[in-house]
This record gives structure tokens, C-alpha cells and sequence, in this order.
């Protein structure tokens, strides 16, 4: 048992042999109590963790408790008054425990959700391979247009985070992409993903679509991470996009072979899409 969980055990022994007693208002409500209660147990989860048990003021189990007696102002003896105040009351202490415990639980699952997507991000190849942060009209006026040689199944993904100003007159601004095959009969052949609207609401939002890899005989993946329409010689343009992607998970960081042909054929062919 932790030094805590045993000084909070301690306290309800006190007050069960003192319930009657008068309890005197302690330092800290109930709120800020059990975000006390929850940073201590995060306290004791990095301790029990890392086993810091070694020399030097900021690895002592006794830096990291007293850190939090300074961040919630209070004194060990304080801290003490508030565990035997709210301790008194079994019922109230146990919802307590129960809020403490349930926000524990959510840490834990959003803490296993980062590292999880951390992972993905780390092993995900990202085929875009131009700069992934524009403002507009900064740098003129881009295009984001691409041509990324595919032959891997599985879906593939473009994603950006864009925010466009409510003063922008670009017109008919959205996110489109298509796989497409050379057919030397039929002429080009495409698969289109669904073209997604981008919002003109001055707010950074992620857009993304998807669209699964139709056959080996589609060569490459095309399309655009913002296009837009204006008939216009001069209009005002004021927007920016970062965080672009465009990955298939089952691409993976080893593929070194695929990195070449992907850096290669955009050297090639990434000018001449972008003067279409």
C-alpha cells in the first residue's frame, strides 16, 4: 500500500472513532479535492512506474508529493485536515472515490489512444512530400495538386488541417482525390473519392477523405488538398493549411524501394500537373 493510501486508511480509523466529533471547514472544497486526490495517484502510478527511489532532490518520491502540497497550496498538515473532513462522511467519501476513480480510467484510455496514434503517425510513410504548411496570400496563390505513384492495396487517406477566412472569394473550395490508370483504348481511366467541401468559417478544422485502393492496374493516385474556382484576373485569397498527409497504413517506413520511386516520379512529373 502507497503512503497516501495508507494515510488516507489512517484517517478513516480516526474518523470512525470520532464521527461524532465537529469537523472544521477544510482548506480545499470538494472539486478542488479530488483533482488533489487525482494528481496524488498520478504521483504514485509515475513513482511506482519508474522506481525513483534514487539520489538528487527531483527524483525523491518526497519532490513529487511535496510539488503537489505547492500547486494546491497547501501544508502537509492541511492536507491531513482535508482526508479526515471528507473521510467522515463514508457515503460522500466513497462518490468521491468513485469520481476520482472514473476520471483515473478516462486518463488512462486517452493516454492509450495517444500512444497508440503516436505509433501510427511514427510507422505511417506520409506520400506527401512538398511542404506541409502554407498561409495564403503569404505565398501566393498554390496549388496543392498531386501525382503519387500507388501499387500497395488497402485505403488510402489525404488529410490536411485548413482553415479558410470568411473574406476569401475563393470559390467552390474543397478536397478532391482519384486513382487513374493510363487505357490505351478507352482513354484514362479514374476512380474518384468523394470531393469533400471546405468551409469558409475562419476556423482550423482536419479534413480528410479515403478511398480504398480499386486494383493493380491503377497507377497513380491524383487530386488536390485544396482546390478552388474563381473566374476572376484578381481576387482575395487568406487561408492556410498544415499537418497535410496523404498515407496508406500498409505502407510502411521500411519500404525504402517505394520512397525512391515516389521522390523520383514526383521530380518528374509534379510540375507538369501543376501547370494543367
Amino acid at each position: 500500500m502507497n503512503k497516501f493510501l495508507l494515510i488516507i486508511s489512517i484517517a478513516l480509523l480516526v474518523c470512525f472513532s470520532s464521527c461524532n466529533d465537529k469537523k472544521e471547514a477544510p482548506k480545499l472544497n470538494e472539486n478542488e479535492f479530488i483533482k488533489l486526490l487525482i494528481d496524488i495517484h498520478i504521483a504514485d502510478g509515475t513513482l511506482s512506474a519508474q522506481n525513483i527511489y534514487r539520489a538528487g532532490n527531483n527524483q525523491r518520491p518526497s519532490y513529487y508529493y511535496n510539488s503537489i502540497y505547492k500547486k494546491y497550496n497547501l501544508t502537509p498538515v492541511e492536507f491531513d485536515s482535508c482526508i479526515s473532513y471528507y473521510a467522515a462522511n463514508t457515503k460522500n467519501f466513497t462518490k468521491i472515490y468513485d469520481v476520482v476513480i472514473d476520471s483515473l480510467n478516462r486518463l488512462e484510455t486517452k493516454y492509450r489512444i495517444d500512444i497508440k496514434n503516436a505509433k501510427l503517425e511514427q510507422d505511417t510513410v506520409n506520400l506527401w512530400k512538398k511542404k506541409d504548411h502554407w498561409i495564403v496570400p503569404k505565398n501566393g496563390k498554390p496549388r496543392f495538386n498531386f501525382i503519387i505513384p500507388v501499387n500497395q492495396k488497402g485505403i488510402y487517406t489525404i488529410s490536411a488541417r485548413i482553415k479558410i477566412s470568411e473574406k476569401d472569394q475563393s470559390e467552390n473550395t474543397k478536397m478532391t482525390a482519384y486513382f487513374w490508370k493510363k487505357d490505351t483504348i478507352n482513354g484514362p481511366q479514374e476512380v474518384h473519392f468523394e470531393p469533400l467541401e471546405i468551409i469558409k468559417d475562419s476556423i482550423f478544422k482536419t479534413y480528410s477523405i479515403q478511398l480504398e485502393y480499386p486494383d493493380t492496374t491503377y497507377t497513380e493516385l491524383r487530386g488536390s488538398v485544396l482546390d478552388w474556382d474563381n473566374d476572376l484576373p484578381q481576387f482575395t485569397q487568406e487561408y492556410e493549411i498544415k499537418d497535410i498527409m496523404i498515407y496508406n497504413p500498409e505502407i510502411k517506413p521500411d519500404s525504402i524501394e517505394l520512397e525512391k520511386e515516389i521522390q523520383k516520379h514526383l521530380n518528374h512529373e509534379a510540375l507538369r500537373f501543376e501547370m494543367k
